[in-house]
């Protein structure tokens, strides 16, 4: 639900701004020059979603893809926010540059972490193409459909978040 509302812009005065619900907060963007006000978080969400747009890549998996690329030690192979029409999961590929496992088991220690609030069991599986590389992924026992591939996509949010407090902690490496 979107609607414009006369309040002024504190970037540039504009009274044209638009109010809307994103992630459960609200946000408003105003209409002219673009600023965005709300919670900090979502609005962080926004602009990485947007960025995700520019570049022609997934919005959902964008921000938990830079999380994890972001780290020491860590390249992003790929990843991709699944397919509702054909069922595909979202995921995460990542390999080890410095070929230690203490981002792995950063990310596995976080996971185990948060399980309770996630929809979907995630795992951590190993790949071998070129080279030894992993994939964060949801765990499916049958073809999944648009619910579960939605439901894996709210997720990616969740695991971004909890990461991005789980990094500053004494336990993460």
């Amino acid at each position: 639900m979107e609607y414009t509302e006369l309040e002024d812009c504190v970037v540039c005065g504009n009274h044209a701004v638009a109010t809307s619900m994103v992630d459960g907060e609200i946000v408003k963007e105003c209409e002219v020059c673009g600023n965005l006000s709300g919670d900090p978080d979502t609005i962080e969400l926004i602009e990485l979603q947007r960025e995700a747009e520019g570049l022609g890549v997934s919005i959902h998996s964008y921000p938990l893809a830079q999380f994890i690329d972001n780290l020491p030690g860590v390249k992003l192979q790929g990843d991709s926010g699944g397919e509702r029409s054909k069922g595909k999961l979202p995921f995460i590929a990542f390999e080890l540059t410095d070929h230690r496992t203490w981002q792995l088991e950063n990310i596995g220690q976080a996971l185990r972490l948060v399980r309770a609030e996630l929809e979907c069991d995630w795992k951590i599986e190993f790949t071998f193409e070129y080279e030894l590389g992993f994939e964060l992924r949801p765990r499916t026992n049958d073809k999944p459909g648009a619910e579960q591939v939605e439901a894996a996509r709210r997720d990616l949010n969740r695991i971004w978040r909890r990461l991005q407090g789980f990094k500053g902690l004494a336990w993460w490496k």
